[in-house]
């Protein structure tokens, strides 16, 4: 009714702050958070947010409390801090990461080719022959 998610569907460590207010979410922005600590755990080797309890884990999400190591550069500190901000209002939107200047730096937008001779039948026949 209010085009809001209400079902909480994420591993701990991953989940944006406001999935944890049960008051209903946008997946998009929710989203964004959770690619944001699949990219932190890859350039950092560990997660942003990490507590052996739920509670000090959730607390930690929920103000964002977290530091990026020493070797990240300042643009990639400060699009990680733009993206892990715990107020999914002003939280930093796909378009924006795309005109990000350390995001774009290797960044090579996705190439989709249309193949006219492509059959959706033709596929359905392979598949139901395997």
């Amino acid at each position: 009714e209010d085009g809001l998610l209400h079902t909480a569907c994420e591993t701990p460590n991953y989940v944006a702050p406001e999935v944890l207010k049960d008051k209903g979410y946008d997946g998009t922005s929710s989203d964004i958070w959770s690619c944001e600590v699949i990219l932190f755990v890859l350039m950092a080797g560990y997660l942003p947010f990490d507590e052996p309890s739920l509670i000090g884990l959730y607390k930690k999400i929920w103000e964002a409390s977290f530091s990026c190591p020493s070797w990240f550069s300042s643009g990639a500190r400060n699009l990680i801090k733009r993206i892990l901000d715990p107020n999914p209002l002003i939280r930093i939107t796909i378009p924006e990461i795309l005109q990000d200047e350390w995001f774009k730096k290797w960044y090579k937008p996705p190439k989709f080719e249309q193949d006219e001779d492509v059959n959706l039948d033709d596929n359905i026949l392979y598949f139901t022959w395997l």
